[in-house]
């Protein structure tokens, strides 16, 4: 158990650094947008920041994907959710992860790394042309659910040591409590 704890560590390391690198894009992608809000009330427009903006809002976004999975701040309907016991959420949460998200991923690093390639091949540049390599912009993707499926991967065996534990109490986060406060209140509604 502790071989495959120290593995979802190495995995969940990852998380934090695509994590960081997605906070960095966010700063960066803030002071475009500050710039662009300016340049425009002078009536300048640089399509180059345009196109940097947009490599930055997607490799943001792509990188945290991981990082919310990590850290179970996805969406989902916490309406059901809620009323599943512990049990029920980590066996959930262990097919969820082994057949939707991860081979979701693979098939987005397939299609991603063929656009990629694809793209490198015929030196593809942006839409005004002004950014080339136009690959590395289409490369995001395959990063973005590469990292995903390596923390789908890690959730998969803190699920599958969780199950043979039979220790199947969640650390309590903001949603675990608002769940639990929200039980409480329909108890005491009941009685």
């Amino acid at each position: 158990m502790q071989k495959i704890l120290k593995i979802t560590r190495i995995l969940d390391t990852s998380s934090l650094f695509g994590s960081r690198v997605s906070m960095v894009c966010l700063w960066a992608l803030c002071l475009l947008t500050f710039g662009l809000a300016i340049a425009l009330n002078f009536s300048y427009v640089n399509s180059k920041l345009d196109d940097f903006s947009l490599y930055c809002f997607a490799l943001m976004a792509l990188l945290a994907f991981s990082w919310t999975l990590k850290n179970d701040k996805h969406v989902r309907v916490d309406i059901i959710y809620a009323h599943y016991s512990d049990k029920t959420k980590v066996i959930s949460f262990f097919f969820i992860n082994l057949l939707f998200i991860l081979p979701f991923c693979l098939i987005m690093v397939k299609y991603g790394l063929d656009f990629a390639i694809q793209s490198y091949k015929i030196g593809e540049s942006s839409q005004n042309g002004k950014i080339p390599y136009y690959f590395i912009f289409k490369s995001f993707v395959v990063i973005g659910f590469v990292l995903l499926a390596l923390q789908s991967i890690s959730e998969i065996l803190k699920s599958l040591v969780k199950i043979k534990q039979k220790n199947f109490a969640a650390p309590l986060d903001f949603v675990a409590q608002e769940t639990q406060s929200l039980k409480n209140s329909l108890k005491q509604k009941v009685e």
